[in-house]
């Protein structure tokens, strides 16, 4: 199931990126599954570019975080075009007043396409920034032949105040081009790890920068994302060579990792909605969320008593599995629908999850709990390999006119325990709401992970 949980993780920070649509589909409201990648811009200075411990251009952090968002599906675009090494807080912020136009720089290289940096930053989803140090490693000076360094700490002192000023113009520039993009701040890290004598004032250059970055980030509304503990874990390793400051690949690795954590623990942040306190359903709702199965809507309601389409569920079920592609579709009623939903009615079907009545599978008609059942019962032996079987049926009243099949499905909800029923009936016929199906789909995932 390892792709499957890559698949949930890459839905559940887009959904926190605000990037994912509710599952109320139709055919005029749900995007594409390309709109839900992001297009992602690198900014800064050689350590973006990826100047690596030989003083060669190679990869940098920001390559590997864009390496980890095409793995998991979620990369649309990247350029790291605008990361030039040996850049100042100043340069990066002459180069945004100026608007200035470079080459296209992705993961294939220098491309002969240009583009402006305000153009760059208008259509970016998320953007990295490392910039900062050479504002200050100016004022520590190492000499190589009698391996001493000397700090001029005044001038750090004042340094680092400038950075923190500048910091904050360009942040807000770029908020007033693009106020919705997301923008991750990296910290800085021990330049000098291996002059053992002057790691307690390294440190304190280093806790000072990262403080006076973080405070700015943070009141800025970007995402500061700390790596001095990450590369103190094994400096050896990652800043091997004791004449060059920047990182091995081991380490800018290290680096992007810590961008895509950040990236993805936004989406553990606990999502609230409107109208869901109190409701019996929240737990389950906030289960299925935090996974990127199912989300709320833009007025902040999750609308738990809405009843679901046959569309919709199809969606959010297919949307809980590892299926592979199906190119066959056997229902005709759903082409005005995007390609992303008639991809997952198409691997429905392929499946059996859902057969639909003589080629139409009626989109919009609403769904009972015994069709529900169903559904959940056909994912199960997609899962699993193997039909559920039971002993016995499960005790309740109001089943016993159903096909096996439709039984033997309401019995594998009430032996998992994903749904009782109440009073010894299971109300077969009753329209499933938003909140019937969060707890179904949220006892489904917990199968899965067991």
């Amino acid at each position: 199931m390892q792709y499957m949980k890559k698949f949930k993780a890459l839905f559940a920070f887009l959904l926190a990126l605000t990037l994912i649509i509710p599952v109320t589909v139709s055919a005029d409201e749900v995007e594409s599954n390309e709109d839900l990648r992001l297009n992602y811009v690198a900014l800064g200075d050689s350590l973006a570019a990826g100047i690596n411990e030989k003083g060669e251009l190679a990869n940098g952090y920001a390559d590997y975080f864009a390496l980890s968002l095409k793995e998991i599906e979620g990369l649309k675009s990247y350029n790291k075009g605008f990361a030039v090494p040996g850049y100042k807080t100043t340069d990066l912020l002459n180069d945004l007043k100026n608007n200035v136009t470079k080459p296209i720089f992705n993961l294939e290289g220098t491309q002969k396409e240009t583009t402006n940096i305000q153009t760059a930053i208008k259509e970016a989803d998320i953007i990295t920034i490392s910039i900062g140090a050479n504002d200050v490693l100016s004022f520590v000076k190492p000499d190589k032949e009698t391996g001493k360094i000397n700090i001029d700490m005044a001038a750090i002192t004042a340094g680092i105040k400038t950075v923190g000023e500048n910091y904050y113009a360009i942040l807000s520039t770029i908020k007033q081009i693009n106020p919705d993009v997301e923008i991750f701040v990296m910290g800085y890290y021990n330049p000098y790890p291996k002059l053992e004598n002057y790691k307690q004032q390294l440190s304190l250059l280093v806790t000072s920068l990262d403080a006076a970055i973080s405070d700015i980030a943070t009141k800025n509304g970007a995402h500061f994302v700390k790596v001095s503990e990450a590369i103190a874990a094994d400096e050896a390793k990652y800043i091997p060579n004791p004449e060059n400051i920047h990182l091995s690949a081991e380490g800018y690795q290290v680096v992007g990792l810590r961008f895509f954590e950040t990236l993805a623990s936004l989406a553990e942040e606990k999502v609230v909605f409107t109208d869901i306190e109190g409701h019996w359903a929240a737990q389950y709702i906030q289960e299925v969320v935090a996974a990127g199965i199912m989300s709320g809507y833009e007025d902040g309601t999750f609308k738990p008593d809405q009843a679901l389409t046959r569309i919709e569920t199809v969606s959010v079920i297919t949307r809980s599995l590892e299926l592979p592609d199906a190119l066959d579709m056997p229902f005709v009623d759903v082409e005005n629908y995007p390609n992303e939903v008639k991809m997952e009615v198409a691997k429905a079907a392929s499946i059996g999850l859902v057969k639909g009545y003589n080629g139409y599978l009626k989109p919009d008609d609403k769904v009972t709990r015994a069709q529900l059942a169903l559904m959940v019962s056909r994912a199960y032996t997609a899962v699993t390999g193997e039909a559920y079987a039971p002993e016995k049926k499960a005790p309740y009243s109001d089943i016993k006119k159903f096909d096996a099949e439709t039984q033997n499905a309401i019995t594998l909800l009430y032996d998992l325990g994903i749904d009782q029923g109440a009073d010894g009936k299971f109300v077969p016929a009753q329209q499933v709401t938003r909140a019937d199906a969060a707890k179904v789909i949220a006892g489904f995932l917990a199968l899965q992970e067991k």
